[in-house]
């Protein structure tokens, strides 16, 4: 089994090595480089099981902590397969998500099961922007929504707390949950997005995503912490990626939505 702990030490060298890279010598083409930077699922990876962690604190409410499995497969019929089963704590413990990415501006599909109600139900239109299982990101963030079905601002060189990155503003063709422009700032060195800043019509910011660490796997740079802050209520979710299997075993009949009720 190739499993890969990311441990401070790791993260760190990873990330010097990583700054240590020569930047693109051209400016990319807007599409081609959000395309990239969005072709993996919100969890980082391409394809194996990693455990995760949303850490929920801020605003006028105790802090919270959720642990998931999520895995992802890629091949075989359809788009790319993921699953989120939550293992803690109680109140969230046996739900499931399945997102199935389709291809072009088409819409993923998403289906969440939870146990209290002991059926699976379909996430679509509006409902991708409510907040996924209490936290700051919304079903919408997990598939990119608003920055994969935008126009794009030409692309321009900035620098982000001393990191080299390209910036692009993407602004929804749909806009949805008030979002109408997105500033999104993405590394040089490995193309991951280092910050996302969600706006309102009247500019005002709404949410801000920020990369906090990443660590390489099989060669591919993947984040392994991030953070979601809400501006209007203050309250932050942060999402640790502590272990990731690359080669562990999956099935494809656990991919579907009426495998989420099967624990």
């Amino acid at each position: 089994m190739n499993r890969l702990r990311l441990t401070r030490w790791a993260l760190c060298a990873a990330m010097l090595l990583s700054l240590g890279a020569p930047a693109a010598a051209q400016t990319p083409d807007a599409a081609t480089l959000v395309a990239s930077a969005t072709a993996r699922n919100g969890f980082g990876f391409d394809q194996g099981s990693a455990r995760v962690r949303l850490s929920i604190t801020g605003g006028d409410q105790a802090p919270k902590e959720r642990v998931l499995r999520a895995r992802t497969l890629r091949g075989g019929a359809g788009g790319p397969r993921t699953v989120l089963r939550f293992l803690s704590p109680s109140e969230v413990q046996g739900a499931a998500f399945l997102l199935v990415e389709q291809p072009g501006d088409a819409p993923d599909d998403m289906h969440l099961y939870l146990p209290a109600l002991k059926r699976t139900r379909r996430i679509a239109g509006s409902q991708k922007d409510g907040s996924f299982m209490g936290t700051d990101f919304t079903y919408a963030d997990l598939e990119y929504r608003d920055v994969k079905t935008a126009a794009y601002s030409p692309v321009t060189e900035a620098s982000l707390d001393g990191v080299p990155c390209w910036r692009v503003e993407a602004r929804p063709t749909a806009p949805a949950a008030g979002v109408s422009r997105v500033v999104l700032h993405i590394r040089r060195d490995n193309g991951l997005i280092q910050r996302s800043e969600l706006h309102a019509a009247d500019d005002r910011l709404l949410k801000r995503y920020t990369l906090r660490a990443f660590a390489a796997l099989e060669g591919k740079p993947t984040p392994s912490e991030a953070e979601m802050h809400t501006v209007e209520t203050g309250r932050t979710t942060r999402l640790t990626i502590d272990e990731v299997d690359t080669r562990a075993p999956l099935d494809p009949a656990d991919f579907t939505p009426e495998s989420l009720s099967r624990g």
